[in-house]
């Protein structure tokens, strides 16, 4: 007879960019969407309708949304990329590249026979839109204002001033790490767009796309003039269902349930307590890797550095740290694309805390 020998499993604690660290109830939501049958409902139900009607106001509440802004819930960020691109350009987009997430939103454009341009900058850098001088305005500018795979981010104002000197046209803006630390001003931009699986601690799978009633004037002139903006999720459709508090297909259910009770969570807790603590957790990260030899913080300007997203080089010790982080139970990110081997990103969201962040610093400061 085989012997079996029970294992203690360590806690975990996934300080990664995205899945991350979940938010902490999240088990108690998903009890409670067992126990009322949340996945079994129909998604033309009365039922499925409050649920719908609930998360949006919360979500609109947390992030201060304007009314005359929509909420549609898609798969994944990328594939909101994709139909803001279908449905917001018929011919012209301008993107604003200075990382990878950055560079695909453009590459999406190209691949759907879009005249993209791109300005771009080298990684780690932000921009600076006061001096910005165009021979002709596109009719879309894409921007990541929160760039995951190097985590440099754009001063909120500097994106305010593109819509103020470019009045008609659309600006669409990845806010992917942003939400729901960063506090922005939604009537500035036209759509705007995240997943759950960072900043929100939940499960992969559903995305939110924001757009605004200019977008969806967009379309339907696209619509009228026979441009192809897509089949199912083209906004028109969302649009109409999102009138009914519906979606256009059955959509994840279990995920929109779960992103109103986390909305309601976060603004029960404070989302002004949330920030204040996101702020505390990231000097110490910052300051522990300014002090220390192990390596150092990626965005050299200090104003340009993401709360959210604190990437490090790390050069030849990276799998030694990561390593190390993993023998006691924390898991972070690599580096993203050709800085895989050389870099790590931490994570620094609203559900990681901040004896968490003390413990890891504490493990880091025994390397020699």
């Amino acid at each position: 007879m085989n012997k079996t020998h029970d294992k203690i499993r360590m806690r975990k604690i996934y300080f990664t960019t995205g899945p991350t660290e979940l938010n902490p109830e999240i088990k108690s939501f998903i009890a409670e969407a067992i126990e009322n049958d949340i996945c079994s409902i129909n998604h033309r139900s009365v039922e499925f309708v409050d649920i719908c009607k609930d998360t949006v106001k919360s979500l609109k509440a947390l992030l201060n949304i304007p009314d005359n802004y929509h909420v549609f819930f898609l798969a994944s960020a990328t594939e909101c990329m994709d139909k803001i691109i279908t449905n917001c350009v018929e011919t012209s987009s301008l993107h604003f590249v200075n990382g990878a997430f950055a560079e695909r939103f453009y590459k999406i454009a190209l691949e759907l026979n879009k005249k993209a341009q791109n300005i771009e900058i080298p990684y780690g850098e932000s921009f600076k839109f006061k001096k910005l001088k165009l021979k002709e305005a596109p009719e879309l500018i894409c921007i990541t204002h929160n760039e995951t795979s190097t985590g440099v981010t754009i001063d909120s104002n500097e994106i305010y001033k593109l819509k103020k000197g470019f009045p008609e046209t659309l600006i669409a803006v990845d806010i992917v790490t942003s939400v729901p630390y960063y506090n922005l001003n939604f009537s500035k931009f036209d759509c705007a767009f995240f997943s759950v699986q960072k900043g929100f601690g939940l499960p992969p799978g559903l995305a939110i796309l924001i757009v605004n009633d200019k977008c969806i004037e967009k379309v339907q002139y696209l619509k009228n003039n026979k441009i192809n903006i897509g089949s199912y999720h083209n906004f028109i459709s969302l649009y109409e269902n999102s009138l009914k508090n519906q979606t256009t297909e059955t959509p994840n259910t279990l995920g929109i349930f779960l992103l109103g009770k986390v909305c309601e969570y976060l603004i029960n807790y404070n989302i002004e307590l949330v920030r204040q603590e996101t702020e505390v957790k990231s000097e110490m990260i910052y300051n522990f890797f300014e002090m220390s030899d192990l390596g150092t913080p990626f965005i050299r300007n200090v104003k340009d550095r993401s709360k959210t997203v604190i990437v490090i080089d790390l050069n030849e010790k990276q799998n030694e740290i990561i390593k190390l982080l993993e023998e006691n139970g924390i898991i972070v990110s690599t580096g993203y694309r050709n800085y895989k081997n050389t870099q790590i990103r931490i994570a620094n969201f609203p559900q990681h805390k901040t004896e968490d962040v003390k413990r890891m610093l504490e493990i880091l400061s025994t390397v020699k």
